[in-house]
């Protein structure tokens, strides 16, 4: 389980009691925070000169926008592609190694769904009665 984040509040008073000349040390005891989060804290606020939280941590995307929307144009020039037949486009075409997942997730994030064909009807009662009529005669067919 991970550390709680510390507000950003907190990291601006950080600051300003650094500013006031203030020891780290003193300062993690006086907000009750990590001496550890104080230094990172202050360092951060002398690279980036800001206490917010920058976008950007994580694992970055295999896939790239340009990407992203190549496949999104490929789907939307022909409708009827199945999702096997767009990780094989995105395989030749794009030189990417990616999953049926993967472009699944690409569709959703343009509001799109990869082609499913319809599931064949089930037989009605006439249809059923026509084969068993059709069986029963090739079973006399051959009896005889």
């Amino acid at each position: 389980m991970g550390r709680k984040a510390v507000s950003i509040d907190t990291k601006k008073g950080i600051i300003l009691l650094r500013d006031t000349r203030m020891f780290q040390h003193e300062i993690s005891k006086k907000l009750n925070v990590s001496r550890h989060c104080v230094r990172q804290t202050i360092r951060k606020f002398n690279r980036l000169y800001t206490t917010s939280t920058k976008p950007g941590a994580g694992r970055h995307s295999k896939v790239t926008r340009r990407q992203k929307r190549a496949s999104k144009l490929q789907q939307l020039r022909d409708d009827t592609l199945s999702l096997n037949d767009l990780v094989r486009y995105v395989q030749t075409s794009l030189n990417l190694n990616i999953s049926r997942q993967t472009v699944s997730r690409v569709l959703h994030e343009f509001g799109l769904v990869s082609y499913v064909s319809p599931r064949k009807p089930k037989i009605t009662h006439q249809q059923r009665c026509y084969r068993l009529f059709w069986s029963w005669d090739l079973v006399f067919y051959y009896v005889q």
